[in-house]
Formats: structure tokens, sequence, C-alpha cells
């Protein structure tokens, strides 16, 4: 999952950024709404968290535009406790939900992947069987039957990746912006690194990664597995 943070203070883009991150999300932060669309526009995202604590009405007049635009990715807007009146309006103007300062990291993180389940993404299903492999998104767990597998935050970005895109090829490039930030640099061969150690900790599990050269990877298309979620 990739999501923008669009807030103006250092300090709190650092304490929204952190959980995201260590959740396994790929994050890029703008300082200014009006910096969002040139990064929406170059690139996929999933959600969009919107910092109104200081000076909300340069947000708000951005939200208004970007529901006018009629784009729908979801938007949590997080406040002050006591900031109703921004709330109100925040959802007036096309906000999805919101979070109030100061908050439990693990809200934010629950509202965030909240949000893109209720969007219809990334995930299809909360758990999807492939081969014998179960993929829990709601949990973020991996399991052979029921040993759990032990992804890396990078690994599990890259399965969810390729199980969202199941059956069709994706490039590296597309991979890469995928499970990155743009402040974010990964060594040319990094790609090629995490579908490798993929590999190795899902070998016997009937999950299959394929390299289609010159191209980039495709997780094969399981076949149907009776009472399990397909993708």
């Amino acid at each position: 999952m990739k999501i923008l943070i669009v807030c103006d203070d250092a300090s709190a883009s650092e304490r929204l950024l952190g959980p995201l991150r260590e959740a396994g999300h790929a994050v890029d932060i703008v300082d200014r709404p009006d910096e969002a669309d040139a990064v929406l526009r170059g690139g996929h995202f999933d959600d969009i968290v919107l910092d109104l604590r200081r000076g909300p009405d340069a947000g708000l007049e951005w939200l208004r535009g970007l529901r006018q635009r009629r784009v729908r990715l979801p938007v949590l807007i997080v406040t002050d406790a006591e900031a109703a009146d921004t709330r109100i309006a925040a959802i007036d103007a096309g906000a999805d939900d919101h979070l109030e300062a100061p908050f439990d990291p693990r809200e934010l993180v629950a509202r965030c992947q909240a949000l893109v389940r209720r969007n219809g993404g990334p995930s299809r299903a909360d758990v999807v069987v492939c081969g014998e492999l179960v993929i829990d998104s709601r949990k973020r767990e991996v399991r052979h039957g029921s040993v759990p597998v032990d992804l890396t935050p990078r690994e599990w970005s890259i399965l969810e990746y390729l199980v969202l895109n199941a059956g069709t090829a994706v490039t590296k490039e597309r991979l890469l912006r995928a499970i990155t930030g743009f402040e974010e640099h990964l060594a040319p061969n990094a790609i090629e690194v995490y579908v490798s150690r993929l590999r190795s900790k899902l070998a016997g599990t009937g999950a299959r990664i394929s390299t289609l050269r010159g191209v980039g990877y495709r997780l094969e298309q399981p076949e149907q597995t009776p009472g399990h979620a397909s993708y």
C-alpha cells in the first residue's frame, strides 16, 4: 500500500511517517497541498493522509478541489481533538475519515488500512489462498497452511503488490514505485534481491513467482480452492 502524507510540520510528519513505514507501507510526504497534485499525477497511491492541524484553510480548499476533479482516493484527515469545526468542514469537503491528535500510532495504521479496504483496494479479499499459501491482508500475515511465514515489511509489500496483480506481468519499475517513497533510494538490483528472498521463503507453498525476461515478474494465477477466496 502506498500513502501520500500532506503535512506542513516536520515533526508531525515524522510522527505520521514512522508507524506507516514500520507497518510496511510505502510513504511519500509533501509540505503543501498544492505540491500534492504533481505527486499524485506522477505515481499510484492508495490513500492520502491530510494533516489539518496548522492553518487548515489551504488543506480544505485543496480537498474540495480534489473531489471536484472526481479524484476518489480515500482521504484521512488529522486534526486536534478540539477542532470540531475543521472536522465538519473536512467531511463536507469530501474527507472519508478523521483522526484526532494525540493519537495511538496503531490507530493511524488501522484507519488507513480500513479506508483502503473500503475503497476496494489494494487487496480484493481479506484472506486469499495461493496453493498452500494463505495471505491475510487484514492481519498482514502469511501462512503456509497453519505455519507462519516470516516476511520483512519490504517482502510483504512486494508479495501484496504481486497478489493484487496476480496473473499479470509486473515490471521491476512498477514494483519499485509501489514499495518506495520518492525520498527513498534502493540499489538497482534491490528488487531482484527481494524477489529471490521471497521465493526462498515461499518454496513448497505452491505460490510461484515467474521471471519474465526483459519485463519483470508474475505471480501465477492459482486454481480456485474450495472454501477460500481466490485472486
